[in-house]
């Protein structure tokens, strides 16, 4: 067999360290466990970033939607959080890794993938709830933080899927099901030309 494939992902903390999560959505240690054990027993690295809400706001702010965290200051703030975690990337690249994805966060509005319209709150502003029953074409964003790194990574001329992990999901339901057959997909062994199974 030819050269061993060496794989790495990126991660956002609080699929690791749950206590990161906003204090009144409680954290999901369990998932975090299947997640990691799964990963750690294909021998795929983690490298996760710090959570820009914790490090911003503390470990008891309040939840809010993506458009409070959309300003400049937070922007610059989760672009000096991932100079080091982009190096470690560069570095593995370099040393001939793979970087097979990025997993971040169902409904967050840093490190979710797929942001779409929110309920707005008594004040005038994005809550962190989405609307029940969004139309067809309302916008889907990432969230500020995965928007980011999908800018870094793109300035590097890396391409990789960006998976999220449905957290509020059950275990057994279809987008579960679906989140880990792409992430199985994205950490599978990539078999080079002249190898054999």
């Amino acid at each position: 067999m030819g050269r061993k494939d060496r794989r790495i992902i990126l991660i956002c903390q609080c699929l690791v360290n749950p206590y990161c999560r906003v204090h009144i959505l409680g954290q999901n240690f369990p998932l975090s466990l299947e997640i990691t054990d799964y990963l750690l027993r294909k021998n795929v690295g983690i490298i996760q970033y710090p959570c820009p809400e914790t490090t911003a706001m503390g470990l008891m702010r309040n939840p809010q939607g993506r458009q409070q965290y959309d300003n400049i200051f937070f922007r610059s703030h989760c672009k000096e959080l991932l100079k080091t975690p982009m190096l470690m990337v560069r570095e593995f690249i370099k040393n001939r890794y793979r970087l097979c994805c990025f997993i971040g966060l169902e409904n967050s509005p840093t490190c979710g993938i797929h942001w779409g319209r929110h309920k707005v709150n008594r004040y005038g502003t994005e809550s962190p709830n989405p609307e029940d029953a969004p139309a067809k074409d309302d916008p889907v964003l990432m969230g500020i933080m995965a928007e980011i790194l999908s800018q870094e990574l793109s300035e590097e001329g890396v391409t990789v899927p960006f998976l999220e992990l449905p957290a509020l999901s059950d275990a057994t339901s279809p987008k579960r099901q679906l989140f880990w057959k792409n992430l199985e997909d994205a950490v599978s062994p990539v078999v080079e030309q002249g190898d054999k199974m």
